[in-house]
């Protein structure tokens, strides 16, 4: 049997080490070591210094525990950002840093250490906290340098640095001498759990059962409409608040019945009152005359706990949504109780120490947590005739963030900051920031319209001071002698200088021996954090800057106080542009917790898959919302990966014998050059409104276009051509300008993947890393050749779709048996090499459009079908195939 003919050795096969398996996770941490020996990041910074600079500030994120998946989010997005804006030749260093006061901080640094506050003094409190939030920065660190993050991470900066608690004082006496900062006594946010006062941002709403409480208070001087020992309804659902009752509001212009049962008489509103006879099960009752709540403001009442004579007044926060149209009034436990309380002189008790434990003034309720004491008060009123109904209820309800224990509006003296005279101002410069949707700005200007005062004392230990003295008389003493004196120790030695130091000690040498005091509240953290515009030295470049980019819940808190302290510091904006990620969710879209299970480690995906991987996920998440992960998405990110890393391993093969010289292309070469300078374009454009999504729905389409025609077209003319075959040369040239733009678009945002590929990029003018290559360009879009294409693609889809159907009829085996007849008048189908693109054993023209099969031979070199009049039967091969081997 004669032996078959083997042409494999004159093929031109594709060449190339760079392997199909990525094996990341070995190569980031070659890469990582590389980049830092190499020192690229302050290569680039020295390339671009004196260019114009783009300044991306980092949010603080708390030093405290390990990364979790929205930190990776957040430092992934902001290091693909700093990466492409480096590339593009813009200045851009990046400083991470930490917030390292607070109560986290501390809370966990005394959980660790099994011990209270109570077991340290103040200063070796603060030293342990300090110590403690360092640590935790150095943890945090070498989690975020897994994560292949672009950044000098000896240059980083923290809260407790006393350079920056300096120029922090610097701020708040700025503001003290703007009249922005004043001491009062106000109803707060007050958590029990930390003792300490709570700003709006540190509130979160949970559901929580309370005891909802309708109760007689009985009226003790009357008039022609209520008499004495009639009763005032009203309805509570903090029954523990009724111990220090000081007044009953109602709405003057409101109407209210007088309604007998069981012969007593009440006053409740007549639109709430068949609500109530539902929930108090009054069958029967008679309605003794109806008036408006102006009527009542005569009245007076024993309250029925602490047993004060208290009047009736006028509240402008009395409603017909719940309740029965008189509101209970504890002055020190509500906002509104506050101010009308002021206005009214209403008593005010204050009966709850700072953990939540009643006091002497609780009477015999003393010594219950306050909490506690609400079903006590439940049966006492009931034994006294005064519970006229009781039942639970499931409500939202403010909680500490940090402890998940409901929290309490007290009033307590405070530090707060003054918006009102600044408000016109922050609403001002925040219209002019850019922002990448309709709601951020509208979002942000609505919560501080909202805003008129900021608390900003802190009841701990663990924070910068509020550096105030207080004369014998307990008045404090607003210097700037004092405030420069105390700054300048504070930039020498630290804000402990103040818990270590004796009052007079810290007091210019005239202030001494006069009795003075010092305040022991430190400030609230998010002035720590929103001073940082103002506080860091990014490379000698100051605010405003470029961007901030944080979480959706940073609103409330960063960028809320950022804005507020550069204003009053500078009346501009901290920051030109606002981007704001949403949370991560699981797969099904639900929060993260421990016991749900379905926590993802942002470290666990890096060890198991590489950070390239959950990368190309943050990249290909549509960030502005809730985002999600689970091992699903991950899988489909893979995927996306795996077929891009294998075309370009099939591209590296195909010009492993290219010389990188410009070509000059002609046919389907030229119309895919046109492309990719669209596709460059459009990614440019992508990466600029930072939407990085679209750069990975982009180029995967482009991926998938490109490996399913042009690809496949091309393979015939790189195996089976001359070596330095025109039209071969014109491949391999698409072929390196597609590796070179996918390159540069994705080096950002999979750079360890980017920089190995472009080490099997053998350019002569090859640089020392892909991460110093000029970034993709607006070279324009030009469609004029796929306009002029559309005609040829129609057509093609029509021949395949018939081919299609004489393989499934098995009238050919595959597409290249296939002799395709066309209808056309078109000079310009009838000007193309048709049977190369269109991948079929011959193409004429003729009446109608058809695929059949004819009598052919099979090239045993190219494998492609072939008439008798192209063909060399003695070496079973087509003539083309026949010239390439005689060279």
């Amino acid at each position: 049997m004669e032996e078959k003919k083997d042409y494999k050795n004159t093929l031109l096969m594709p060449n190339t080490e760079f392997s199909m398996k990525a094996n990341l996770v070995e190569k980031e941490l070659q890469y990582i070591k590389k980049w830092e020996n190499d020192k690229i990041y302050q290569k680039l910074l020295k390339r671009n210094k004196g260019n114009k600079s783009f300044i991306l500030h980092d949010g603080p994120p708390y030093a405290n525990g390990n990364i979790h998946v929205g930190h990776a989010l957040n430092k992934i997005l902001k290091d693909i950002i700093i990466r492409f804006k480096n590339m593009q030749g813009y200045y851009s260093p990046y400083v991470p840093g930490w917030d390292t006061h607070g109560l986290p901080i501390e809370h966990k640094m005394l959980s660790d250490s099994k011990k209270q506050t109570k077991d340290y003094s103040p200063i070796e409190l603060r030293k342990n906290a300090a110590k403690y939030a360092l640590q935790q920065v150095e943890n945090q660190k070498n989690q975020f340098k897994k994560l292949a993050l672009l950044a000098d991470f000896e240059k980083f900066y923290v809260t407790l640095d006393k350079k920056v608690e300096a120029k922090q004082l610097r701020l708040f006496q700025k503001m003290v001498n703007d009249g922005l900062i004043y001491k009062d006594l106000k109803p707060i946010y007050w958590s029990p759990s930390s003792q300490s006062a709570l700003a709006e941002a540190e509130v979160e709403y949970a559901d929580h059962i309370s005891p909802s409480l309708y109760v007689a208070f009985k009226v003790n001087s009357g008039n022609q409409f209520v008499k004495k020992d009639d009763y005032l309804v009203i309805w509570t659902t903090t029954p523990w608040t009724l111990i220090a009752n000081s007044g009953v509001a109602i709405n003057k212009d409101f109407t209210y019945l007088l309604v007998k049962h069981e012969n007593k008489n009440y006053v409740i509103a007549k639109e709430l009152f068949r609500n109530f006879c539902e929930i108090a099960k009054w069958d029967s009752y008679e309605i003794i005359r109806e008036f408006l709540g102006q009527e009542l403001l005569s009245l007076t009442y024993i309250s029925p706990i602490n047993n004060l004579n208290c009047p009736v007044v006028e509240g402008y926060h009395v409603t017909l949504e719940s309740g029965t149209g008189l509101v209970h009034m504890a002055p020190l436990f509500g906002e509104d109780d506050f101010n009308i309380g002021t206005k009214n002189n209403l008593k005010k008790i204050m009966h709850v120490n700072d953990d939540g434990i009643l006091n002497q003034n609780a009477l015999q309720f003393a010594n219950l947590f306050y909490d506690d004491a609400n079903p006590k008060i439940g049966q006492f009123l009931e034994s006294n005739g005064l519970l006229l109904a009781f039942k639970k209820i499931k409500h939202s309800y403010p909680h500490d963030w940090r402890t998940h224990l409901p929290i309490m509006y007290r009033a307590t003296p405070q530090w707060f900051v003054s918006l009102k005279p600044i408000k016109d101002n922050i609403i001002s410069v925040l219209s002019h920031v850019k922002t990448f949707n309709d709601w951020s700005q509208k979002r942000l200007s609505l919560m501080l319209e909202n805003r008129e005062t900021w608390c900003i004392s802190r009841q701990r230990t663990w924070g910068v001071p509020i550096i105030i003295f207080y004369d014998k008389n307990k008045n404090p003493v607003i210097e700037n002698e004092i405030f420069d004196y105390v700054i300048n120790l504070v930039e020498q030695y630290g804000s402990d200088v103040w818990y270590e130091r004796e009052v007079d000690d810290l007091l210019p040498e005239k202030y001494r021996n006069l009795g003075f005091s010092k305040e022991t509240d430190i400030m609230d953290v998010w002035f720590d954090s929103g001073s940082t515009a103002m506080s860091v030295e990014i490379d000698n470049v100051k605010a405003p800057y470029d961007l901030y980019l944080e979480g959706s819940d940073q609103y409330r808190g960063w960028f809320n106080s950022s804005l507020i302290n550069f204003v009053a510091w500078k009346n501009e904006s901290p920051f030109k542009a606002l981007l704001s990620h949403g949370f991560v969710l699981d797969g099904k879209g639900q929060k993260m917790s421990k016991s749900k299970g379905n926590v993802v480690d942002p470290l666990k995906v890096v060890d198991k898959y590489g950070a390239d991987i959950l990368r190309l996920w943050a990249a290909n998440s549509e960030y502005t919302g809730d985002v999600t992960i689970d091992d699903k998405i991950l899988d489909q990110t893979i995927e996306i990966y795996r077929k891009f890393r294998n075309t370009i391993k099939f591209m590296l093969g195909g010009i492993s014998d290219f010389d990188f010289k410009k070509v000059k292309t002609d046919s389907i070469h030229e119309l895919m050059l046109q492309k990719i300078r669209n596709l460059e374009t459009t990614l440019f454009n992508d990466f600029e409104q930072y939407r990085f999504v679209n750069v990975i729905k982009n180029i995967n389409n482009f991926i998938i276009d490109f490996s399913s025609y042009y690809i496949s077209i091309t393979k015939d003319i790189l195996y089976l051509n001359k070596q330095d075959d025109v039209e071969r040369r014109q491949v391999q040239y698409i072929f390196s300008e597609v590796i070179m733009l996918l390159i540069r678009a994705l080096a950002p945002i999979m750079p360890t993947t980017c920089e190995e590929i472009y080490s099997y990029y053998n350019s002569p003018e090859k640089l020392e890393s892909v991460h110093l290559l000029p970034f993709i360009k607006n070279v324009g879009i030009d469609n004029s050749l796929e306009n002029k294409w559309a005609e040829f693609f129609e057509l093609k889809n029509l021949i395949y779709r018939l081919i299609e159907e004489k393989i499934k009829d098995q009238t050919i085996k595959r597409q290249n048996e296939a002799f395709v007849e066309i209808f056309s008048e078109s000079p310009w189908i009838k000007s193309l090499p048709l049977t190369k693109l269109f991948m079929v054993a011959d193409v004429k023209f003729g009446k109608e459009t058809l695929v059949k099969k004819l009598p052919s031979k099979k090239c045993l070199r190219c494998w492609n079908h072939f008439k008798n009049d192209n063909f060399d039967d003695s070496l079973e091969i087509c003539l083309r195939c026949k010239e390439v081997i005689n060279e």
